[in-house]
């Protein structure tokens, strides 16, 4: 038997959740491969300086690669993270209108939808995860650094972009991580929470991993790694693959 798996499919924050950043530490994709570890294959597909556009055009070939429906083995659930490009102010070139992002949410997670529609295992929970904050300072110096004149993101739009994403949630029924809130929002010292102004420092991606695991537990107890009985003879959760080393010799 196939060993499920979890596909976490975003931009730059998800490409980075292994913590190849400077100053991003122990990444969130990290933290969950390694609760994840022989229960599910975590599928990590992010692709930097992508904006919602850029993802329905590459969502169906995603699918397929990570062997969705029929093709491949069960998918415990989908992680769905854009928003920091299309949050990107108007005249520039990552930008996408809300609406517009809101809309291109709803063709993926229908299209995630419809590539499990004949499977024999129900359609796995898909999470929206909103943009974090933006700490503007930080991020127009790196822009700078790299030859722009001013920084192309502001806190405020990504908050609105946030918005949207949690009514679409409501809408589709789909739950919604709120990492805006999670990191702070704009509360003295959100800042800890990134490394450039807009990426995962450290903490920032231990704080994603712990909101998104406690969702799943809270929300999807079934989903989550199984703790009962060894790991592997509970009645709630992941199991362990293969018979524990105690049951061979």
């Amino acid at each position: 038997m196939s060993r499920p798996r979890l596909v976490l499919f975003g931009d730059s924050i998800t490409q980075f959740g292994f913590g190849e950043l400077a100053g991003s530490g122990y990444g969130w994709i990290s933290r969950l491969s390694s609760t994840y570890s022989r229960r599910a294959d975590v599928l990590s597909r992010g692709f930097s300086g992508y904006n919602t556009r850029h993802a329905l055009g590459i969502l169906p070939s995603v699918l397929t690669d990570c062997g969705a429906g029929t093709r491949g083995g069960r998918v415990l659930f989908y992680t769905l993270w854009f928003g920091a490009n299309d949050a990107a102010l108007p005249g520039t070139r990552q930008h996408v209108p809300a609406e517009e992002y809101a809309a291109n949410i709803k063709k993926m997670v229908g299209l995630i939808r419809s590539a499990h529609d004949d499977a024999s295992t129900p359609v796995p929970p898909i999470v929206l995860i909103t943009p974090p904050p933006v700490f503007q300072p930080w991020w127009e110096e790196w822009c700078k650094t790299y030859g722009r004149d001013k920084s192309d993101r502001t806190n405020e739009a990504s908050r609105q972009y946030g918005l949207a994403m949690q009514s679409v949630g409501k809408e589709l029924e789909c739950e919604t991580l709120d990492t805006w809130t999670l990191l702070g929002g704009d509360a003295p010292g959100y800042e800890r929470y990134l490394t450039d102004g807009l990426h995962l420092s450290e903490e920032g991606n231990k704080a994603i991993y712990e909101g998104l695991m406690a969702l799943v537990e809270n929300k999807f107890p079934n989903l989550a790694p199984m703790t009962e009985e060894e790991g592997r003879y509970g009645e709630v959760g992941v199991p362990l693959c293969e018979k524990l080393w105690t049951e061979l010799c």
